[in-house]
């Protein structure tokens, strides 16, 4: 048999495809699978899914090894500690009652800083902590069993830049907050792609080194430039907004485009 890649993602045709549900224990599926060069799999594919066909799989994309290995916040910033990524300085908590106790004697952080849940799209659960009201009020927001950590304030300048991923395609703009503490496009933050394009620059090339190192090409990166060093990464959003990307059919652009790059072996951004 002719080698082949094969799809079960139906927003990409190729040699072979299967849907995107099509059951890998069936032996007919698995077989298709094994002898495919790559496969490629949905964006919003489950874990326990996903794993089942990388271990039967030679290639895949995307690799979303490092989405499930460090979901949530506290575990990005694990990651980038062991990667010695720079980062705001971050301590974590098991749970919102354990950092309340500690605010009791000595919080590790001088206000202000920024109290973060595990999880949350949008800056939903994200707070900025001025004073103990703040924390207290943001504590009470929390889910009281999950992790969740204080972070060192970040001097913005009322912006950020968000660099999207897809394998080895880049896009990159900033995103202009105002007053507003939230940059977020869902909270009222404007996008701006032709702005600072040196910093864009600077940011791409640090977001491409951290994903050969992470092994991450499906993901938005979150940058913050408060010096000349090098760029802040304050987080990972592996589901990303697409507005900036052009909407849904700007994102399945890239991702077709994404796709024919890594079936020539280009599966990462080029740095």
């Amino acid at each position: 048999m002719a080698e082949y890649f094969l799809s079960m993602n139906s927003l990409v045709h190729l040699e072979e495809n299967l849907p995107n549900l099509a059951p890998v224990e069936v032996p007919e599926v698995a077989t298709k699978i094994r002898a495919a060069r790559g496969v490629v799999m949905p964006r919003g594919i489950t874990r326990k899914r996903y794993r089942k066909i990388a271990a039967m799989a030679k290639d895949w994309f995307p690799n979303l090894d490092a989405k499930y290995a460090y979901s949530g916040k506290t575990k990005q910033a694990v990651l980038f500690q062991r990667l010695k990524i720079r980062h705001p300085r971050t301590i974590l908590y098991p749970n919102p009652q354990v950092l309340l106790e500690a605010e009791g004697s000595m919080l590790p952080l001088d206000y202000p800083f920024v109290l973060k849940g595990d999880n949350g799209g949008g800056g939903s659960r994200v707070f900025p902590v001025c004073c103990r009201k703040d924390l207290i009020n943001g504590l009470h927001r929390l889910p009281a069993e999950e992790p969740l950590l204080i972070q060192r304030w970040v001097e913005h300048g009322g912006m950020d830049l968000r660099v999207v991923v897809v394998g080895a395609k880049m896009v990159s703009y900033f995103r202009v907050g105002g007053e507003n503490f939230y940059n977020n496009v869902c909270r009222g933050g404007r996008m701006h792609p032709e702005i600072f394009p040196e910093l864009q620059d600077r940011g791409m090339t640090a977001v491409a080194r951290f994903c050969h190192l992470a092994g991450i090409n499906l993901a938005g990166f979150d940058l913050m430039f408060p010096d000349e060093g090098p760029p802040v990464f304050i987080e990972i959003n592996f589901n990303f907004g697409r507005k900036g990307l052009g909407g849904t059919p700007g994102f399945r652009k890239l991702f077709r485009e994404a796709v024919e790059l890594w079936q020539q072996g280009i599966a990462y951004p080029i740095i």
